[in-house]
């Protein structure tokens, strides 16, 4: 008899076991004082759910790292675009599998009964959710800033090579600057020792004069020139040489003659008095005194040799010292001959 009862009891526990994935969530079973429940399928879906879910979530995280090691990298323009291509078919991946998440939970949703969806579960599930959407959207946006940053790169590139090339021209002006500069100084320095070789005769031929302080020859990168004082030429209020001047013009024309390839000038120059009396009849101003004398000794330089000076009378519209006081009006009453290219 009890082994009948044993096969009654294995039978029925068979037939237990045969209909147990038919068993209601709210079925709760008892044996031998234990408690225990079987999961029913929308609870499988949803622990299928939750997992597949977690995937998702750390799918995107790693995209999160990939970005942020992008951004620390930096790199050139053409890696950058070939990185931010390959993570952004992940993230599309990425976006793909959430949607799907997305309708196999609004499915499972709407077949769910009250008592086989726990609201507390579907609310974590959809927190869950949207915070995976959240990371979604920023990682979007933070690809979208990368994008941006690869074309200030490229900006950036187009610009520094124009830039360069506006080097490169530049330095090549400087170079022909340079060139031409130098061809001018070689000339310049050509110029100086003709300049030079007629200091020398001047200074050779008027040196009692030059010693006297009567005659000053100066020479400077721009002219020779050759400053002789009034009183040593002329009479007061005269515009004739006397004989000395005379042959000292003469004696500078003579040095000269012999650079044909220089420009001369004759300026007369006299003080700030004014002239008054019976000379006033000859020179009614101190401007055509200055021409007057200026005239005079072109042509005692004509008389040594050389022809074709230019003569202007500055009166004393030029002075190099003070008209204040007698030293210095004697100073301002000369004649220039300037010897220029």
């Amino acid at each position: 008899m009890r082994g009948i009862k044993t096969s009654i009891l294995a039978v029925g526990l068979l037939a237990f076991a045969g209909n147990a994935g038919a068993i209601d969530l709210g079925v709760i079973s008892r044996d031998g004082g234990y408690e225990y429940r079987h999961p029913s399928a929308w609870e499988k879906e949803q622990q299928r759910l939750r997992d597949e879910l977690a995937a998702a979530q750390g799918q995107l995280a790693d995209r999160e790292r990939e970005l942020a090691a992008l951004r620390a990298s930096g790199g050139d323009s053409a890696k950058l675009a070939s990185q931010l291509s390959s993570t952004q078919g992940e993230l599309a991946q990425a976006k793909g599998r959430v949607s799907d998440l997305e309708k196999s939970l609004a499915a499972a949703g709407a077949g769910a009964s009250a008592s086989q969806f726990a609201s507390s579960d579907r609310d974590s599930l959809t927190a869950e959710l949207a915070a995976a959407n959240n990371d979604k959207n920023r990682l979007a946006g933070e690809l979208a800033a990368m994008k941006g940053s690869a074309g200030d790169k490229d900006k950036l590139a187009g610009e520094l090579a124009a830039a360069n090339r506006r080097s490169a021209d530049l330095e090549k002006q400087l170079a022909d600057r340079d060139r031409e500069l130098a061809g001018l100084r070689g000339e310049l320095s050509t110029e100086m020792a003709k300049l030079k070789e007629a200091q020398r005769g001047l200074i050779k031929a008027l040196r009692p004069q030059i010693e006297k302080g009567a005659i000053m020859v100066d020479l400077n990168n721009e002219r020779l020139l050759i400053n002789l004082a009034s009183g040593y030429l002329f009479g007061t209020g005269e515009d004739a040489l006397k004989a000395a001047g005379a042959n000292a013009l003469k004696q500078v024309g003579a040095v000269l003659k012999d650079f044909p390839e220089y420009k001369v000038a004759v300026d007369g120059h006299t003080d700030n008095v004014q002239i008054v009396g019976a000379l006033k009849n000859r020179f009614p101003t101190n401007k055509e005194l200055s021409e007057a004398r200026a005239a005079n000794a072109s042509k005692a330089l004509a008389d040594g040799g050389l022809s074709n000076a230019t003569v202007t009378g500055y009166a004393d519209s030029k002075p190099v010292e003070s008209n204040s006081t007698a030293a210095g009006r004697a100073k301002n009453r000369r004649v220039e001959v300037r010897v220029t290219k």
